[in-house]
């Protein structure tokens, strides 16, 4: 991970003196957000976890259809979360949003940035946790990017990839909590190549990737043409190629259901 610049550490020192306040304005919540930098104190190029840049987080609230019920998995400090409380509050619609966040020193921030959301202190992984929240809506995410071992007893009772991507092992856990799903996913764990393109959409799979929508039957969706790249220079530490992928867990569960309800009809007859 690249050593922060003088300047970064003099804004994040700012941002830290703002997070002091009780209730904190707009303008600081914005001004947090843009600099409270996660490497200041937080080693995170090892464990694959970067905010998002605050520009694409403002392009991705709108891959999201002002739901009732969010959870944001893997929260950090509630950037996409913000926005998509703005996007709602924008339609008169108020939104009940839990987010899911291991580091405790994000939850710390967070709780300034978004007061009125659930805050959970705990792994994504914590299948027992993450069910007992309920159903939601949508479920919105910019998982750590990378592989993790796999295998425990918690992963074999629940989920049915056994592969090790870290970010398509949340992708599971969304659809077995919410109607809809809008990610930040790496670009090759997704079938497709847009951001970054200059000869458009591409269909491309990886065999990891090949795996996961076997196992799960989970389809990917390409959103309505937002190129990441723009923001490529604008992550802190990294520049990951990536894209906003939109899954429909519903109609997918539906269609399973119905599946299965014609096979069954067809055995007894």
């Amino acid at each position: 991970m690249s050593k922060l610049s003088k300047q970064q550490v003099k804004q994040h020192n700012a941002a830290c003196t703002i997070l002091e306040k009780d209730i904190l304005s707009y303008d600081d919540k914005i001004f947090v957000l843009e600099n409270w930098n996660e490497g200041a104190t937080q080693m995170n190029g090892q464990a694959g976890a970067f905010f998002t840049p605050i520009q694409l987080a403002r392009d991705f609230q709108i891959c999201v259809n002002y739901p009732r019920k969010v959870i944001d998995l893997c929260a950090g400090i509630g950037m996409l979360g913000y926005y998509v409380n703005r996007i709602n509050e924008f339609n008169d619609k108020k939104l009940d949003l839990t987010c899911v966040e291991l580091n405790k020193s994000y939850i710390e921030v967070g709780k300034k940035i978004l007061p009125n959301a659930t805050w959970i202190e705990g792994s994504v992984l914590d299948m027992d946790l993450i069910l007992s929240l309920g159903h939601f809506d949508q479920s919105i995410s910019n998982p750590p990017f990378g592989n993790i071992k796999t295998g425990s007893c918690d992963e074999k009772k629940y989920l049915k990839y056994t592969g090790s991507s870290f970010e398509l092992k949340v992708v599971e856990i969304a659809s077995m909590i919410s109607n809809y799903g809008t990610f930040i996913l790496p670009q090759n764990s997704t079938p497709f190549r847009y951001s970054g393109v200059k000869t458009g959409l591409q269909e491309e799979s990886t065999e990891a990737l090949k795996k996961f929508i076997k196992q799960t039957g989970i389809e990917f969706e390409m959103n309505m043409g937002i190129d990441t790249s723009v923001y490529l220079n604008d992550w802190k530490g990294v520049t990951p190629m990536c894209e906003i992928v939109l899954f429909d867990f519903a109609s997918r569960k539906l269609e399973k259901e119905i599946e299965e309800e014609l096979e069954a009809e067809v055995i007894i007859t």
